[in-house]
């Protein structure tokens, strides 16, 4: 089964990003987001943090702006509860968009669940109770375990959850890959039916050549058989990776998918 991918690029903790928000520079959210969508994005993730006062307003404005440039589904995507419910309010499909994300916080459970519930919508939780990031794979499977009860007691089908293994810099934490790939081995095997998802990005922040990273790390995740990804879908190699992965690993039947997209000229080599 080939991995679904959301793209990610339009997040403040890029400059470009903060200041097309802060411009209302809606041209540029529009170009993000088509040109995301060309390059093979599944879901459009939208993340319009800067600060509580305007990040609502912020979401609202890039919804509005998102949906109408392509029907991908959008992930709305806050540590607020109160911008993701803004996000919602502005989407015109709330089923198909994602509340990305809920933690064991009880303010972001007590906010978010019902919204999930209401619109049997995707939710993405993060394997984070309510203190620091956990730092070994059994302890964050453990957290994933509560998750899923609390998600489950709440009336949403687990077929719509995603949990987030989580993934530290190593320039911070150098066993921090190795932990997250140690959480979705115990997320398979205590969790077999909830479906798996990570940000690459976060692997490699602070670190020259990023995109090196990613494009190692990635498909040793996929051999661990995650299910969804954010990443950035411009990146030519890394999507081509991608593609050359699911044909080794028996995720692409007769490896069709490989050979058209090197028909296509997406695939070097």
């Amino acid at each position: 089964m080939a991995m679904l991918i959301v793209g990610e690029r339009i997040n403040t903790f890029k400059k470009s990003v903060m200041k097309a928000y802060e411009d209302k520079d809606a041209a540029f959210i529009r170009r993000e987001v088509l040109a995301q969508a060309e390059a093979g994005a599944e879901v459009i993730d939208l993340n319009a943090g800067s600060s509580l006062a305007v990040e609502p307003e912020n979401m609202r404005w890039a919804v509005e702006i998102a949906q109408d440039t392509v029907e991908l589904p959008l992930s709305i995507d806050s540590p607020n509860p109160a911008t993701i419910k803004a996000g919602f309010a502005a989407c015109r499909n709330p089923q198909a968009a994602w509340v990305n994300s809920v933690t064991l916080e009880r303010e972001r459970l007590e906010e978010l669940l019902p919204l999930a519930r209401e619109h049997g919508c995707p939710l993405v939780a993060l394997c984070r109770d309510e203190g620091a990031i956990n730092r070994s794979g059994a302890e964050r499977v453990e957290v994933a375990k509560r998750i899923v009860d609390v998600v489950d007691r709440a009336g949403i089908s687990l077929d719509k959850l995603y949990l987030d293994t989580l993934i530290e810099p190593v320039s911070v934490h150098p066993e921090a890959a190795l932990v997250s790939l140690d959480t979705l081995r115990g997320l398979r095997q205590a969790l077999p039916d909830i479906k798996t998802i990570i940000s690459l990005s976060g692997v490699s922040f602070g670190l020259p050549g990023r995109r090196l990273l990613h494009r190692i790390y990635l498909p040793i995740l996929m051999y661990e058989k995650l299910d969804a990804v954010f990443l950035d879908p411009l990146d030519a190699a890394l999507m081509a990776a991608i593609k050359g992965a699911e044909a080794v690993l028996a995720c692409d039947e007769f490896c069709m998918q490989y050979i058209t997209a090197h028909r296509e000229g997406s695939i070097d080599g």
